[in-house]
């Protein structure tokens, strides 16, 4: 321990409004992991505002010093921080100055930990106590336990749209301060982390998704209710069994989740079962549109024709009807001879508006009732039988205001009732939305969509489904950002058959009312974003470009980056602006002296076979509402792809927006940092080998190559490599012939990967050139491994490194790294 040195600080504490009081106030100093000094206590401020603060470091330590200044109450508590480090900045340790905020003194709704958040877990990400669950060596200690707040936003429903393969959420914000300012502000952000348990653990399925949230007074009354989807690239089953697997959603504000296990300060996780939408048929890739005619199929015979064609190809619709409901068996029969058989139009003694309803319907089903309407009688309810959700039930609707997308969540509750398993057509459960605008019209329709639900045996319940549905026309519903565009949405689910309006009643479902946030026309939050690259969140990206490392395939580093990116850089974000008729990418590799610009093609999704491109002009310009269709079509479509051919190092990409005339828009400009890696790991040879040999060699103890030399029995192989990258990751060996499997046998030492020890380092094998005697991998005892007849023998070794390579299998995109095998040969006699 080092001899300890006393020091002292002074400074003056400012108000942002003068006149106020600092009696009360003091100072104090803290670490680098924001612990309090030990042998230090708080400096009282003076009248003035004045501090002088003593305190004692370790004289060994004392050129690593860190520290930051915090100003606390009477109580201890902290209002306010300095987050410049007091020892690592300019200026002199007796002349600094903490600026207070005025609502730390004066509003009863200022809280500390959640006005400096950010700032706070950049310093030290486990302040509150977010990652003590997560499998982190050297984690930061916890300052404060402050988990899972939900006060301000609380996520309520998580699903799976399987036709799409989109996972979905809905959150809740319930309060009218605390997200960074109002409309015309950044505001602040909720992040969403999926998670899929596939039976061994939760795993990431992608970037988390983001929505911006405003301190808005009409929270003050009720809950606003916002959502957000993500696409996943599910592994498909056939229909023969149910591919039922957990769903987890973390909702963490102003911070993105880092794993499974990461506890948000505020927020909170919710968990569910869904099923995964099988493999699919010819007949399903072609009927595939989940809006295509909806209210006319549901009330018409096409459903019964189309079972004919599948029980034609795969005989699977019989389904079990015991135990079921007369309501449920005979429900969609009664309905097409009655529409309003069950009562969902109107009740007998207001029967005008069952005809209204009637009258509404499209025109080719209206000529199938219109002889009927002479004695609207027909339509009085024979068997009224309203809201039931003992199969189904509506949980959730909410707004994802980024992507003008409403989206509903719905529980399926029992193992049957739906009509057959899941190698048949089963039942369609209908969502339709309603918003009302606020424009004295009521509520009016925004569509109807579906997803369909099977009889599946179980034991777990519930299976939680979604749908959404992207609002076409919101650009004439915008308004600028001083007001706070607030409606109504109303989702109606309804078994079998499509509602017919905003006051049907369902026989089977539910009603859902909540109140949405309508995307602003002007201000800071309606501008461009790059939201991911290559899969990876723009904020999980430091300044020189690395993406975060990743632990145990599940969890990021909360302090170290070191992948690089490299092959195709896709990037996804937001164009959808308003003003804006075009985007272009462009990047620099001289840090913005000098800008190229990007002009390759992106691909998009034409249907279930077919990938299109769309073709940049002369400038790279892309046409935005293109690509805003694109990505209904298919919501994973990327706004860009550069294919990056062999450039390394540090590049600056950036996304610009245009108007009609190709006028870059003046603000709408954004940009991220990426680092090139495009060299694939080197493989070097061995002082002293008379073959050719690169990579990887064998030799024996004693240190001579054997390469296409000959073991005996009780000489050990040793293998040895030689390698090296600037981003290198980790080594596999496998030992192969003789009388072992086709596969071969793994022989990959425990410690195998750049961040493990042993003989290797971020860069390969330390000492690595060319050539050079090479480090020892690992040592064989061939007998052990089950090698006992004479024969020739081999080991792979593969080689990879670190970088993010973007690729596309079709539309979707996948990532890759560099990789490179290698072979030695050898024989072997026991």
């Amino acid at each position: 321990m080092g001899k300890s040195s006393k020091q002292t600080v002074k400074g003056t504490v400012i108000n942002e409004k003068y006149g106020r009081s600092f009696e009360g106030l003091a100072v104090e100093i803290v670490d680098k992991d924001l612990r309090r000094y030990p042998h230090s206590k708080p400096a009282p401020l003076d009248k003035n505002g004045d501090f002088s603060l003593s305190f004692e470091t370790d004289d060994q330590n004392e050129q690593e010093a860190i520290g930051y200044l915090q100003v606390v109450n009477r109580k201890g508590e902290v209002i306010s921080f300095q987050e410049k480090d007091i020892f690592n900045s300019s200026g002199s340790l007796e002349e600094l100055e903490i600026t207070l905020p005025s609502a730390a003194l004066s509003s009863s709704t200022f809280e500390f930990a959640r006005h400096n958040f950010k700032s706070i877990v950049a310093i030290n990400p486990n302040y509150f106590g977010a990652l003590e669950k997560s499998d982190i060596t050297d984690l930061s200690p916890s300052i404060t336990s402050k988990q899972g707040d939900t006060r301000y936003e609380e996520l309520d429903c998580i699903g799976l749209f399987p036709e799409k393969d989109e996972v979905e959420a809905v959150f809740k914000v319930k309060l009218p301060y605390g997200f960074g300012g109002g409309l015309c502000t950044d505001g602040s952000k909720e992040y969403i982390a999926f998670y899929i348990d596939y039976g061994s653990g939760f795993q990431s399925v992608g970037p988390a998704v983001s929505v911006n949230t405003h301190d808005l007074a009409a929270s003050r009354h009720r809950p606003i209710c916002y959502a957000a989807k993500q696409y996943v690239d599910f592994n498909k089953r056939s229909c023969k069994k149910p591919y039922l697997v957990k769903l987890r959603a973390i909702l963490s504000w102003n911070t993105p989740p880092t794993g499974p296990n990461y506890v948000p300060a505020w927020g909170n996780s919710v968990d569910a079962w869904i099923q995964i939408d099988p493999s699919k048929k010819s007949w399903q890739l072609v009927t595939s549109d989940l809006t295509e005619l909806a209210l006319q199929k549901s009330y018409t015979d096409l459903q019964v024709s189309k079972k004919e064609l599948i029980e034609s190809l795969s005989s699977s619709l019989d389904y079990n009807t015991k135990n079921l409901e007369d309501e449920r068996v005979e429900f969609k029969k009664n309905i097409i001879e009655n529409p309003n058989y069950y009562g969902g139009l109107s009740d007998k003694d207001h029967i005008e508006d069952a005809v209204v309803a009637i009258n509404s319907l499209p025109a080719d089903i209206l000529e199938k009732y219109k002889p009927k309407l002479i004695d609207p009688k027909w339509l009085y309810p024979v068997n009224p039988f309203l809201y039931n959700t003992n199969y189904e039930e509506l949980t959730c609707v909410g707004l994802y205001p980024e992507r003008d997308t409403l989206e509903a969540t719905v529980a399926i509750k029992k193992q049957n009732g739906y009509k057959g398993n899941l190698c048949s057509t089963g039942s369609e459960e209908y969502v339709a939305f309603y918003v009302n605008w606020g424009d004295g019209l009521g509520y009016q329709h925004e569509g109807t969509t579906f997803f369909r639900a099977h009889d599946i045996p179980r034991d777990v319940n519930p299976l939680m489904y979604a749908v959404n549905l992207r609002i076409d026309d919101m650009e004439k519903k915008l308004q600028r950002c001083q007001e706070e565009n607030i409606v109504r949405v109303r989702a109606i689910l309804s078994w079998e058959v499509a509602p017919s309006g905003p006051n049907y009643r369902p026989a089977w479902g539910n009603v859902k009312n909540c109140r949405i946030q309508i995307r602003p026309a002007s201000g800071n939050s309606a501008k461009c974003e790059i939201q991911h690259v290559n899969k990876v969140l723009v904020e999980d990206i430091d300044s020189q470009g690395y993406a975060r490392k990743v632990i145990n395939n599940t969890t990021l580093s909360p302090t170290i980056f070191d992948r690089p990116f490299g092959s195709i850089v896709a990037l996804w974000g937001n164009v959808n602006v308003p003003g804006t008729f075009y985007y272009r990418i462009r990047y620099s590799d001289d840090n913005g002296l000098t800008w190229n610009t990007v002009t390759d093609k992106r691909r998009y999704k034409v249907n279930n076979f077919t990938v299109g491109f769309r073709t940049p002009d002369s400038n790279g310009w892309f046409n935005s509402s293109q690509y805003i269709a694109d990505v209904g079509n298919y919501s994973d479509t990327a706004l860009a792809e550069w294919s990056t051919g062999g450039r390394s190092g540090k590049h600056i990409v950036r996304l610009e927006l245009a108007d009609f005339f190709k006028n870059p828009i003046s603000g709408q400009v954004c940009q991220v940092t990426v680092y090139l890696d495009n060299k694939n790991v080197n493989h070097y040879s061995f002082t002293g080998s008379t073959i050719p040999q690169e990579g990887v060699i064998v030799k024996d103890t004693a240190g001579t190559i054997k390469k296409c030399g000959k073991y005996q029995a009780g000489e050990d192989v040793v293998v040895y490599g030689n390698f090296e990258d600037e981003h290198f990751n980790a080594f596999s060996l496998v030992l192969f012939g003789g009388n072992l499997h086709s596969s071969g046998v793994n022989i990959t030492p425990a410690i195998n990967k750049y961040d493990e020890g042993g003989v290797l380092d971020t860069h390969g094998t330390i000492g690595a050139s060319d050539p050079s005697s090479g480090s020892v991998l690992t040592t064989v005892d061939m007998p052990t491994i089950g090698a006992n007849v004479e024969c020739a023998y081999g080991i792979r070794m593969v080689t990879s490194d670190r970088a993010i390579l973007g690729y596309f299998s079709n539309y979707i995109f996948k990532t890759t790294s560099h990789s490179n095998a290698v072979y030695v040969t050898f024989n072997w006699e026991p």
